[in-house]
């Protein structure tokens, strides 16, 4: 890191650390322990190194396929670019290869780069479906994230909400409704 990181470091924890300590009673050391692995899970999580586009997309010499593939639930944690709270779920996404196919892992490897941003669910699941329809050589791409987002819960308690769904279609899933539902229907 930059000199100039490591000072704006400082001062921040400096400043929420007495900040921590202010509202919560906190001792100094506990306010400042706090303060220092808050802001250290953040620089980690944002500063996650990230997979080239490339190697996520390359494809699986000798594997053709050219039916629906399904891959369900794979975890993510992201932080929300309003109020930079933590939201977390799942992607499940379904693509119709022409006949091509990369390893299931690297579907993975994608939802870990884009969930390592500052987003919203939403642009987090179009981006997904957008870079495997632009990447991959397929029909289409259905994508369905379930999250839940701490902000709601966080700044207004009253109001929590559940779980919230986002989808994004591209190619025939985005044409053909019977081929969207039944994605949705095979999807977690």
């Amino acid at each position: 890191m930059s000199k100039k990181v490591d000072k704006l470091n400082a001062q921040l924890e400096s400043a929420l650390s007495e900040f921590i300590s202010q509202i919560s009673g906190k001792t100094e050391d506990s306010a400042k322990t706090i303060a220092t692995k808050f802001l250290n899970q953040i620089e980690n999580k944002l500063n996650f190194e990230k997979k080239t586009i490339e190697s996520i997309f390359s494809e699986l010499n000798g594997v053709e396929h050219n039916q629906p593939i399904y891959i369900n639930e794979i975890p993510f944690i992201s932080f929300c670019e309003h109020h930079m709270f933590p939201f977390f779920g799942h992607v499940s996404i379904a693509v119709l290869p022409k006949k091509h196919i990369i390893g299931f892992s690297k579907f993975s490897d994608l939802v870990n780069n884009l969930s390592s941003n500052l987003t919203l669910q939403e642009k987090f699941t179009e981006e997904i479906s957008q870079l495997i329809y632009s990447n991959l050589d397929c029909d289409g791409v259905h994508v369905k994230v379930k999250a839940k987002h701490l902000c709601s819960d966080l700044l207004s308690p009253e109001n929590a909400i559940g779980d919230i769904t986002t989808t994004f279609s591209t190619g025939i899933y985005e044409l053909d409704s019977s081929l969207r539902a039944e994605a949705s229907l095979n999807m977690g």
